[in-house]
C-alpha cells in the first residue's frame, strides 16, 4: 500500500496543482468581469450626473438662447445671448468629448437627450459654421458636430429604442406586450 501511495503521490500532487491553477483562472475571470461591469455602471452613472449637472448650470443660458434659430450676427448683436452661448456650446463640447473617449456612455446620453442634442445642434449649426469660417478654426466645436451626427445615425438605426432593450433587461412576455401597444 506504501508503495501504491509513493508512485501515486507525484501524480495526485500534480492534479491538485492544476485543479488550483484553474480554480485561480477562473476567480480571476469572474474578478475581471465584475470590475468591468462595474466600471461600465459608474460610466453610465456619471454620464447621467454630467449631464444633470449641465441641465442645472446651464438653465440660465437655455433662457437667454431661447428657441430660435442662430447666426453670427445674431449672436455678436447681443452682447448677453454671446457670452451664453459659448458658454453653452463649451458645456456641450466638453459632453461631447467625454462620449468620444468613452469617459461618458453613448447609450445613456442617447436615451436621456439623444433626440434634444440633435435639435440644439441644428439650432446652433449655422452659427458654428460661421463662427468657424470668421476665426479661422475650422475645428471648433467639432465633437458637438461629430456627436449630432452619431446620434442621429442612432436614432435612423434604433428608432424606438429604450433603456430595457439597451440593458437587455429580461421582462415577461406578457409584460412586454401590455406596454409595447
Amino acid at each position: 500500500m506504501l508503495d501504491f501511495i509513493k508512485e501515486y503521490l507525484p501524480i495526485a500532487e500534480s492534479l491538485f496543482v492544476i485543479l488550483g491553477v484553474a480554480f485561480v483562472v477562473v476567480q480571476i475571470r469572474q474578478q475581471a468581469k465584475i470590475a468591468n461591469a462595474d466600471h461600465d455602471r459608474q460610466r453610465k452613472q456619471a454620464t447621467i450626473d454630467y449631464y444633470n449637472s449641465l441641465l442645472s448650470s446651464s438653465y440660465q443660458f437655455l433662457d437667454d438662447i431661447g428657441g430660435r434659430k442662430l447666426d453670427l450676427s445674431s449672436v455678436n448683436s447681443d452682447k448677453k445671448l454671446r457670452k451664453s452661448v459659448i458658454r453653452y456650446l463649451s458645456r456641450l463640447e466638453r459632453l461631447s468629448v467625454g462620449i468620444a473617449t468613452d469617459v461618458y456612455d453613448f447609450e445613456i446620453l442617447y436615451l436621456m437627450s439623444g433626440r434634444l442634442l440633435i435639435k440644439k445642434y441644428r439650432q446652433f449649426e449655422d452659427y458654428i459654421n460661421e463662427v468657424r469660417i470668421d476665426k479661422d478654426a475650422p475645428m471648433l466645436y467639432k465633437e458637438f458636430e461629430l456627436l449630432a451626427e452619431k446620434l442621429e445615425k442612432y436614432k435612423e438605426k434604433y428608432p424606438k429604442l429604450t433603456a430595457d432593450e439597451i440593458t437587455k433587461v429580461a421582462q415577461p412576455t406578457s409584460f412586454r406586450r401590455r406596454t409595447r401597444r
